[in-house]
């Protein structure tokens, strides 16, 4: 999927599954040092995340929110990638 004007890529992966793959404006999630949020051209950044909510604000102005297990975000050059154990 190409990246509009205002989004970026993300795709958010269990063991077991893909469970998210497409175009947000923003990510908010539950980072070990606090809540925190990523926008498109965000610089580079791998952080460890703890139990909590990620919303993600789509690019057809709808949200999306879920509860995560710990995990991991990396951002680089406009893609992200969630790594969790457990998502509901």
């Amino acid at each position: 999927m190409a990246n509009s004007d205002k989004g970026f890529n993300i795709e958010i992966v269990t063991p077991q599954k893909l469970y998210f793959s497409g175009e947000v404006v923003s990510v908010t999630a539950p980072g070990e040092e606090g809540q925190f949020q990523i926008l498109k051209n965000h610089a580079p950044l791998l952080s460890s995340l703890k139990t909590g909510k990620v919303k993600l604000a789509l690019a057809d102005r709808t949200e999306q929110s879920f509860t995560i297990s710990d995990g991991f975000l990396e951002v680089s050059g406009n893609k992200a990638i969630l790594l969790t154990e457990t998502i509901s």
